[in-house]
């Protein structure tokens, strides 16, 4: 193993310098076009950054520029953390000030989206960057004082409080996860991977490096492909995509649409599914118009990445769970009650999970660092860390994952991971807003938002807009005369629950 991330590009590099590595409609990167672009920029950023701290990306997230921006800012020995830019202006200047980037790295759409922010960082235009000249003596004197254990990573994600939580990735944990990931799913340099997860999201980190490391090819389908599903499966079998990571409700989509003939993706080798649990339903039909392929899914998150990982062989049995694979060999699950003690095997339990590519903290923010990761939790004289993963869950006798839900209020939505306090927080925000909660349907995938008041849905809808990504926003509405509550005066959920089933 390598003690750097970008030995993995130079070294395919050497094998294969012509052949493309990233590809969409528009424009196509061969790895060493990848490898030299990366290097100006790199050289480009190191005038403006310290080496370990983070560079922001504010990209167009559907563009293979994305690639050499992510590549050139560890060539400049920083971290990489991409921001989505089509975020609310409130939204992304909340998010540069808990990054405090070195230097903003920007395309065009980028640009755009500064010119409504409050930004105070020095900005660093990608194509100025990537037509720049390449210092190999800078380069190398950075990688010379670069360590295995430094940051390469800060990908954000949502928190309880309303302040997001940037997790921290290192090289280690990069280069461990992207070898074993090889290795759990048969991956070769023949694999075409198919993009459809924007570059801010942790999902696509799949179709970055194993890629990357194998050198196989990358095809960034189309932006807004999801809308126009006949369309994702022309793109599918246009270009030979024998791989596609994509969450279950984006594989819904093409079910729902009707567009899945049986056979109709016969190159398809390769169904990952990921974020949500997927019904059995759709999956058979993709199943059916894939007969060559081979279905996973995985339980993971932005600070785990993919820690349990299971082929789907079959429908499950009758009143038997879906198991969420088995965990990867160099990954240590603990369960754990609400006193901290570790419960019997095959007994429910709040999961803590170890492995070599778990994030080691969340940047700047200490105090959630240090409630989030725990050295030793059973007193047993241990020194190996672990990550508090706030689900419940517990091992079968044949060694698969079974996760039965959150311990809090952390949700899937859409295939994006929230907190709906952070929901609630923001509903509280609202001008003339009086009262409300909202609460997630793990049935239907929605998120219900009850209130009271005077506001009128159209209202706190627009508000929200301004504050929250699109994925975050409820899906339902109920007005109500005022909050039901039980008999001590807290809030009664389980009336408003049964509100839900019941509408």
């Amino acid at each position: 193993m390598f003690s750097n991330m970008l030995k993995y590009l130079e070294q395919t590099v050497t094998r294969t310098p012509d052949r493309t590595a990233f590809y969409d409609d528009r424009e196509k990167l061969t790895f060493v076009e990848l490898m030299e672009t990366a290097q100006r920029i790199g050289t480009t950023l190191a005038a403006h950054a310290h080496v370990r701290t983070p560079v922001a990306l504010l990209m167009d997230p559907r563009s293979i520029r994305n690639i050499p921006a992510i590549f050139g800012t560890l060539y400049a020995g920083c971290a990489y953390a991409p921001l989505d830019i089509a975020m609310p202006p409130e939204r992304l200047n909340q998010l540069l000030a808990l990054l405090e980037p070195s230097v903003i790295l920007a395309d065009e759409k980028g640009m755009k989206a500064i010119q409504e922010l409050d930004v105070k960082q020095q900005v660093v235009g990608y194509d100025a960057a990537a037509s720049g000249p390449s210092d190999p003596r800078l380069l190398y004197e950075i990688r010379r004082q670069s360590g295995v254990y430094d940051p390469m990573s800060i990908l954000y994600t949502s928190g309880s409080t309303g302040i997001p939580k940037g997790s921290i990735q290192t090289h280690f944990s990069y280069m461990h996860w992207t070898e074993a990931t090889i290795e759990k799913y048969g991956f070769d340099s023949g694999v075409v991977f198919g993009n459809q997860s924007p570059f801010f999201y942790a999902n696509s980190i799949i179709d970055i490096f194993p890629p990357v490391a194998l050198g196989a090819t990358v095809y960034l389908l189309p932006a807004g492909v999801l809308s126009f599903p006949r369309k994702l499966v022309e793109c599918l079998k246009e270009h030979h995509v024998t791989e596609l990571t994509m969450t279950p409700s984006s594989f819904i989509v093409a079910v729902n649409a009707g567009v899945l003939e049986p056979g109709c993706l016969p190159e398809l080798r390769y169904g990952i599914m990921s974020g949500e649990s997927m019904p059995w339903a759709p999956l058979e039909t993709w199943m059916k118009a894939t007969p060559n392929a081979m279905w996973w899914h995985f339980y993971g998150s932005t600070e785990m990445f993919s820690v349990a990982v299971g082929k789907v062989l079959g429908p499950p049995k009758e009143g038997e769970r879906l198991s969420v694979g088995e965990p990867y060999a160099m990954t240590h699950i603990l369960f754990v009650d609400e006193e901290g003690n570790e419960v019997p095997p095959g007994t429910p339990g709040e999961m803590l999970l170890s492995s070599p590519w778990v994030s080691v903290a969340y940047h700047r923010d200490a105090a959630r660092t240090q409630t989030a990761w725990v050295t030793d939790p059973l007193g047993k004289g241990w020194h190996e860390r672990f990550y508090r993963a706030g689900d419940i869950g517990y091992l079968r006798q044949d060694g698969q994952l079974v996760v039965l839900g959150r311990r809090d209020t952390q949700i899937k939505h859409m295939g994006y991971r929230m907190e709906l306090g952070e929901l609630e927080v923001a509903l509280g925000s609202i001008p003339g807003w009086e009262d409300g909660c909202v609460l997630f349907d793990s049935d239907t995938g929605k998120i219900w938002c009850f209130y009271c008041g005077q506001l009128r849905e159209k209202t706190i809808c627009q508000e929200l807009r301004t504050k929250l990504a699109r994925y975050m926003l409820p899906d339902v509405f109920v007005h109500l005369q005022e909050l039901p509550h039980t008999a001590t005066m807290k809030l009664d959920r389980a009336a408003l629950k049964a509100m839900m089933k019941g509408q």
